[in-house]
């Protein structure tokens, strides 16, 4: 009886370990150096997708990007259009894009609340990013995104090399089959970070020092 009681906590602790800390990752493309991982949530039909790859640019550089919100055009896969709506402070605001979509499909847009915070320790930088569908009203013609939640990590693994982590599970509204948002979720990541890796390890592209943003 004891034995079995054992047996029983044991499969319980494992049981919470896994609902705790989500399902496993597993590997679904590797391109550019940009790998991607896809993993199921619950509740959710959508996967929710994490994208690495390492890059020569210190932290500055790749959080110049990410910060330029209007540039998004030049790199994020789609993006039609993007403006900062609010700057609430120096690390925090609401930003919004559109997304282009194959037609029949609507073209989707997106109001978003950032916030950029560091480790004092580690010096990982953290952008958290989360959908506020009803910021600001609904435009014509486009469907907004009800749901998104994610983050972008700056991980220094030496001086001015940097990994970034890209991860979001993102439900895109209307009636688009979950099969096939699943089918083309890694498309996106692998874009965006080879486009960002090709723009910061470009020559031309000029070493970045942002104020309060500790480098190794």
């Amino acid at each position: 009886m004891k034995h079995y009681s054992f047996l029983l906590l044991i499969t319980v602790l494992i049981l919470f370990s896994f609902n705790s800390f989500g399902q496993p990752w597993e590997l679904k493309t590797e391109e550019n150096g940009v790998k991607v991982y896809t993993r199921p949530i619950e509740g959710s039909n959508v996967l929710e997708f994490k994208a690495e790859v390492t890059v020569k640019s210190n932290m500055s550089g790749i959080l110049d990007i990410i910060d330029s919100v209007s540039e998004y055009p030049r790199w994020m896969k789609n993006c039609l259009e993007a403006e900062r709506l609010k700057k609430v402070s120096n690390s925090s605001g609401y930003s919004y894009y559109v997304i282009d979509a194959p037609w029949p499909v609507a073209d989707r847009d997106a109001c978003v609340y950032y916030k950029v915070t560091q480790d004092t320790t580690t010096r990982i930088i953290t952008i958290a990013i989360k959908a506020v569908k009803d910021y600001i009203p609904a435009k014509p013609d486009r469907v907004r995104i009800p749901s998104l939640n994610g983050t972008w990590q700056l991980i220094p693994t030496s001086k001015g090399v940097t990994k970034i982590i890209y991860q979001v599970h993102c439900d895109i509204g209307g009636l688009v089959p979950a099969i096939l948002v699943n089918a083309y979720i890694t498309d996106t990541p692998v874009s965006n970070l080879s486009k960002i890796k090709l723009i910061v390890e470009s020559p031309l592209y000029p070493k970045r020092v942002r104020p309060g943003v500790r480098e190794l």
